[in-house]
């Protein structure tokens, strides 16, 4: 294929390209500020050198997953979320290109292990970590207490994708304040989390980014419980087993079917096990559709209990109601 030399391109018209292939946002930020800004091993020139803009892509979560109690349907969705933004970021880049400009997709849910860990999908599957940074720069979100992104049209209930190319395209502007409500004035995200990954303790005060923080390892029991390292720890209980016969029940038990269905059936949906936090935080403007569920009532029916006391405020952690009423030995249940 010869190369085409470059059409200009204005942002405007890009944009609209990325609504009308189905993003629900877009924005744009620069290559060279993400790479000052990421870690050495999260940062674009670990991917490709000498691209100028990052284009970064939103795709909403669906209300109707997002009321559901039902774990299979919503991983499902959350896969098939993760898959269309694959296809939005190659449609873009294939748009892009026959235009004459160098692109590279950036997929929503895949990882380089020799850089990242599973660990960096957490919380919640919304994106790397590269990507929730891009949207955070390119003016699409803000950080939430616990490193997820929020948006002002769907609040943290987004899945995000990328694409990155040699086309200079001027910056969006950032959002000028902070969406997330933070512990003394919310703190549902940290009273919710069933693995109490989320700070909930805090000087009176303090600014959201010194409280910002989240036990990533915790996280990913939940909102990864299928993934690689669960597949890997399934797979070596198994073969460490000496009793052939209990390695045989474990070989052909709910968890090594429910790990197969992952990898042969639903792929992406590995890592959206849990969305608890998503589901219970009140930014956005779509959060009036889901603040009267009856699962949202049962579980902060009183809101969120806080003890303020010596100069700091704590939430307590109460869990999913669903969670708590559940006996799950995930390693031996057959």
């Amino acid at each position: 294929m010869f190369e085409r030399p470059p059409q200009e391109i204005h942002a405007a018209e890009l944009r609209s390209t990325g609504h009308e292939f189905g993003a629900d946002l877009v924005g744009f930020t620069a290559v060279d500020v993400l790479e000052r800004l990421a870690p050495p091993g999260l940062r674009p020139s670990t991917l490709a050198a000498g691209m100028s803009t990052f284009v970064v892509f939103a795709k909403r979560i669906l209300r109707g997953v997002v009321w559901s109690r039902h774990l299979p349907s919503k991983q499902l969705a959350g896969g098939r979320s993760l898959r269309e933004l694959d296809r939005i970021g190659g449609r873009l880049c294939d748009w892009l290109e026959g235009r004459g400009h160098v692109t590279l997709p950036v997929p929503a849910g895949s990882l380089d292990f020799e850089r990242r860990q599973p660990e960096g999908l957490t919380p919640a599957g919304q994106g790397s970590f590269l990507l929730r940074l891009a949207a955070v720069e390119a003016g699409l979100a803000t950080w939430g207490l616990n490193a997820m992104v929020l948006t002002a049209a769907y609040g943290p209930r987004v899945y995000l994708g990328g694409v990155m190319t040699r086309l200079p395209l001027p910056a969006d502007p950032k959002i000028a304040r902070e969406l997330c409500l933070g512990l003394e004035e919310c703190g549902r995200c940290a009273a919710i989390c069933p693995e109490d990954a989320i700070p909930r303790r805090a000087p009176l005060g303090a600014s959201l980014e010194s409280v910002r923080g989240l036990d990533a390892s915790a996280c990913a029991r939940s909102s990864q419980p299928f993934a690689f390292r669960a597949f890997a720890d399934h797979v070596a209980m198994i073969l460490e087993d000496t009793d052939g016969e209990r390695m045989w029940t474990r070989m052909r038990g709910r968890k090594s079917g429910e790990i197969w269905t992952e990898m042969a059936v639903m792929k992406e949906a590995a890592v959206t096990g849990c969305s608890e936090c998503l589901q219970v935080c009140p930014v956005g403007e779509d959060y009036a559709g889901f603040a009267s569920t009856p699962h949202r009532r049962a579980d902060l029916p009183a809101e969120v209990e806080k003890v303020v006391q010596d100069g700091f405020v704590e939430i307590r952690n109460v869990g999913p109601q669903v969670r708590r009423k559940q006996t799950w030995d995930i390693e031996t249940k057959t």
